[in-house]
């Protein structure tokens, strides 16, 4: 006898959720920002041989080699375009909810809106410091543009497939929300709590991985709260 496949799960799914799930959202989002901060440092560490300066979103490597420094801002990018493409792959039409849900988690956690945000507007990030080192003569307005249609080709798949995932009917809605509240996580919790706390010495002393004390504090806080809360993640994304 033939089973036929579970068409089920091909079809969009509804974003419901509660405090839970928001709980659990904001610790991944903390949780991807300071690993990704370390996929730099730990690279930058092993080219270098010693930790070199940080706080919570910046960071100097002890040495500068050429041409192997460019691993570590590569690092972070390989870490979080990572986590968006994982994202897209487990957001797969004939994947399970669950599976999908985390895969919808990803995409947004990663923080797609800070990538884009940073290229294209401040004319910054890991993707202009690893073109204007491999292109110094060259116009800065037009490796500005090349990043940001890098950074669109490397989100906009994963965004796209996030977004027809959803069956909501307001779903336009839910998707710019759930594209900005990342990055207003990053811009108040990190620009405006946590670096400045850090800026005015509290618990700046060099902790764990080459990183003030202060960020391993507050790393070990998300991680504890994600571990907790990373049940609700999985029923993000379900039929109606």
């Amino acid at each position: 006898m033939v089973q036929l496949p579970d068409l089920s799960q091909r079809s969009p799914l509804n974003f419901d959720i509660g405090p839970g799930w928001i709980v659990a959202f904001v610790a991944l989002v903390f949780v991807h920002i300071e690993l990704h901060e370390i996929a730099h440092t730990a690279v930058g560490r092993m080219i270098c041989g010693e930790w070199g300066p940080r706080n919570f979103n910046s960071w100097q490597t002890a040495c500068s080699p050429i041409p192997e420094i460019v691993l570590a801002p590569l690092a972070g990018l390989v870490f979080s375009y990572g986590l968006m493409w994982v994202g897209y792959l487990l957001l797969a039409p004939d994947n399970p909810s669950e599976r999908r849900s985390i895969g919808f988690c990803l995409v947004f956690g990663a923080l797609p809106l800070g990538r884009v945000y940073t290229v294209g507007v401040l004319g910054g990030g890991d993707e202009m410091v690893i073109l204007t080192g491999a292109f110094p003569s060259v116009d800065t307005s037009l490796l500005t543009a090349v990043g940001l249609v890098l950074v669109l080709l490397l989100v906009g798949p994963p965004l796209y497939r996030a977004f027809t995932t959803l069956s909501n009917r307001r779903r336009g809605v839910i998707f710019v929300a759930l594209f900005l509240f990342p990055y207003v996580l990053f811009e108040v919790g990190i620009q405006g709590i946590a670096n400045p706390l850090l800026a005015r010495g509290v618990l700046d002393s060099e902790g764990l991985l080459g990183s003030p004390l202060l960020v391993n504090v507050w790393t070990v806080f998300w991680v504890i709260t994600l571990a907790a809360s990373w049940r609700f993640l999985p029923s993000t994304l379900h039929q109606r």
